[in-house]
């Protein structure tokens, strides 16, 4: 049995017998004004009262929304967390254990306990003020927000028993592996949505990243408007449903499932991938 758990923006929990992995979680959501202008601390309480054990934690790159409470996480816990440089060093300077810390690299393949996880090259869609550079000099805890400096970026495959599921974080639609599940993030440029499923070839796509993470987790969940960039020149809602719609009536039989926040699903009751893209639309 593999369990599924949405935690908001691009994180979610992986279970099975026994062991739990957790990728870019992150529950606190600090509001605009105090993310901006001054220092932040993860919600231990709330971090406890909804994810109280993790062996593993992936962190796709060191943006804020994907690394705020993962070494709060880690240190109640105990998980061990994988992720670029810059995730290392932040995470040693907000004096998480040195064995508690394991930089990756893209080709890596880890046995993390009932998973294997693939390292993959991901490639965040470009930001204006937000895309890769150098990290501050002196880091302390809490952080600021411009602490939190991209480098890397990661996409991961993570076989669960019988289930592959693919974590896409890259605004490009390939090279992709295939995998059951696709985890499907806003990056992705609706154009190119036809070559990444044709690679992947899932047979359930999740859209992830998608909601306000400038709302608290006790408020409902709402789709965010995504920042203009040069290759996103306007502002934008992005609609998981409309996005939903869109892959189904590429690939006649996916499913998609747009998740509750927080609620648990039995990945092992969803539909195995199938052989190709090809062969579906022969049925």
């Amino acid at each position: 049995m593999t369990l599924f758990r949405w935690l908001g923006v691009a994180g979610f929990e992986l279970r099975s017998a026994g062991d739990t992995l957790l990728i870019d979680p992150f529950l606190t959501r600090p509001p605009v004004f105090k993310l901006v202008f001054g220092r932040t601390r993860p919600n231990g309480a709330l971090l406890r009262k909804h994810l109280p054990r993790a062996e593993y934690i992936l962190v796709s790159h060191s943006h804020y929304d994907h690394l705020l409470d993962v070494v709060e996480i880690a240190g109640y816990t105990g998980a061990v967390v994988f992720g670029s440089e810059h995730t290392c060093y932040i995470a040693t300077a907000c004096n998480l254990l040195p064995g508690q810390i394991r930089k990756v690299q893209v080709g890596e393949k880890l046995a993390l306990g009932e998973f294997v996880v693939e390292i993959l090259q991901g490639e965040h869609a470009p930001l204006m003020f937000f895309g890769p550079g150098k990290l501050p000099k002196n880091l302390r805890y809490p952080m600021r927000l411009r602490d939190f400096v991209l480098d890397e970026t990661f996409s991961f495959r993570i076989q669960a028993g019988e289930i592959s599921l693919l974590a896409w974080h890259n605004w490009h639609p390939g090279p992709a592996p295939q995998a059951d599940v696709l985890l499907l993030g806003s990056d992705i440029l609706l154009k190119d949505l036809p070559a990444l499923l044709e690679q992947v070839q899932p047979s359930l796509v999740i859209p992830v990243h998608w909601d306000n993470f400038f709302r608290p987790l006790n408020r409902s969940v709402q789709p965010f408007f995504r920042p203009p960039s040069w290759v996103r020149p306007l502002l934008d809602r992005y609609d998981p449903v409309k996005v939903g719609h869109m892959a189904e009536r590429i690939v006649p039989g996916l499913k998609v499932k747009v998740p509750e926040l927080l609620v648990e699903y039995d990945l092992v009751f969803m539909p195995k991938r199938r052989s190709s893209c090809a062969s579906r639309d022969a049925r």
